[in-house]
């Protein structure tokens, strides 16, 4: 899948994530890095961006929002009356989100990032 896609700029905890389990090789001809700026000044953010013609850093977030991490215990009541117990007592959920943040050429491929 990450021969066929291209990632046009990422950061290097990107490229851990993506790395997770793949040679390097499966992985590193889609990708590359910001470029450089002869100015020496950081890119702006797209969403402070006025014009749509203008190269600006993008950012989009993409959430899980629902998956099963782990198991759920409850406490109840022992068989004596001071002593407690756990049990299982259903999935507990989690959520995880990611910040891909990359350059784009023109702010007008970025405009969700208002």
């Amino acid at each position: 899948i990450v021969r066929n896609a291209r990632i046009d700029v990422i950061n290097d905890s990107t490229v851990t994530d993506l790395s997770k389990g793949l040679p390097k090789s499966a992985y590193t001809t889609s990708l590359k890095r910001f470029p450089n700026s002869e100015s020496n000044h950081v890119l702006a953010d797209c969403s402070s961006t006025k014009k749509v013609w203008s190269p600006c850093q993008c950012r989009l977030e993409i959430c899980v929002g629902w998956y099963p991490c782990g198991l759920k215990y409850c406490k109840g009541k022992g068989e004596s009356k001071d002593s407690a117990m756990s049990y299982r007592c259903g999935i507990k959920t989690c959520r995880k989100c990611h910040l891909f943040s990359y350059y784009v050429p023109q702010k007008q491929t970025c405009l969700w990032d208002e």
